[in-house]
């Protein structure tokens, strides 16, 4: 085992790493190194991948290539299909920033309806606006209302209903009615009649095609005025030009984003000009624990591959039947 070679482009917590040189050779923040990671999938029999495109192209090459481990949940970075194709099992790790993620999802939903951040600009220059405009509401016995019930929205869902009392009442085909009321939420058949219906809006669900501008004008018109909407899932998921117009006509009252179509957003982006948005730079996942957590469930799911044992986390799981 000690001649297989994992390559970690993208800062992990070094508790992965050290997992993994006990029995590989491990090409830690191979991005520093001026190369690009093409350079690197050729001698690979493992990657470990955050934010990074593996494509096709990339994977034709990898001829090595035993596991993919993505760090996090989200995989739309990665062509599974081509991945499928080469015999490489790709992973996730869906368990561990679930708790940092509905944090974030928590915090951005408090600092948007209590005008924090927009109080905070003002206080900073000098001009701090009259507190009469900086009046917020609570979330005690608000509705909360989820597209997207798996770990991370029914983290939150527990949170906001322990902390706040709030009722939660969820979207999502692939949850059952009874696996809903086990988690003490009300499933909402359809989109469009769980959106009037909701004070806050939060999207727990990856990129695919079905998400794919799941939320635009339409989907934002049948929103509360009072409503706010957060996405710290993917960008994408969220048409920003229509979030932009219905911010400034009032359609709903405010939005948080901690996801772009493109990352990192532009400094002139639109939405940055309203006082009624907050941005933040896809950092939901990004506590110390829950990095911990990711950079070594990635490394134990490698060692699984290189062992011929079965991963826990595959997303491509054909591949080892």
């Amino acid at each position: 085992m000690a001649s297989k070679k994992v390559i970690v482009p993208e800062t992990i917590h070094p508790a992965g790493p050290e997992i993994l040189k006990q029995v590989a050779d491990v090409i830690y923040e191979a991005e520093q190194s001026g190369k690009p990671l093409r350079e690197f999938t050729d001698e690979a029999h493992a990657i470990i991948v955050r934010l990074g495109e593996i494509d096709r192209e990339m994977l034709e090459q990898a001829k090595n290539l035993m596991i993919i481990a993505k760090h996090g949940v989200g995989y739309d970075n990665i062509d599974i299909e081509a991945a499928t194709q080469k015999k490489v099992v790709v992973i996730n790790t869906p368990l561990d920033n679930a708790e940092s993620v509905a944090e974030h999802d928590l915090g951005l939903m408090l600092a948007i309806n209590k005008k924090i951040v927009e109080a905070d600009r003002g206080i900073r220059i000098g001009k701090p606006k009259p507190r009469k405009d900086l009046v917020g509401v609570e979330l005690k016995d608000k509705t909360l209302g989820l597209i997207g019930v798996g770990h991370i929205g029914s983290t939150l869902a527990g949170q906001c209903r322990a902390a706040f009392n709030m009722s939660v009442i969820v979207y999502d085909p692939y949850v059952a009615k009874e696996k809903a009321a086990q988690l003490g939420v009300t499933k909402i058949e359809k989109l469009d009649d769980m959106l009037p219906g909701a004070d806050y809006v939060v999207i727990c669900v990856p990129l695919t095609k079905e998400t794919a501008n799941l939320i635009g004008a339409r989907e934002l018109n049948l929103m509360k005025p009072g409503a706010f909407l957060i996405n710290s899932s993917r960008g994408g998921i969220v048409d920003e030009q229509a979030l932009y117009d219905s911010l400034v006509k009032g359609t709903i009252a405010g939005a948080a984003l901690d996801v772009f179509l493109k990352e990192p957003p532009a400094t002139d982006h639109p939405l940055f000009s309203l006082d009624n948005f907050i941005g933040t730079p896809h950092i939901a996942g990004g506590t110390t624990e829950a990095m911990r957590r990711m950079a070594t469930t990635c490394a134990e799911e490698i060692l699984r591959v290189f062992r011929g044992e079965r991963p826990k986390f595959p997303i491509n799981p054909e591949m080892l039947d």
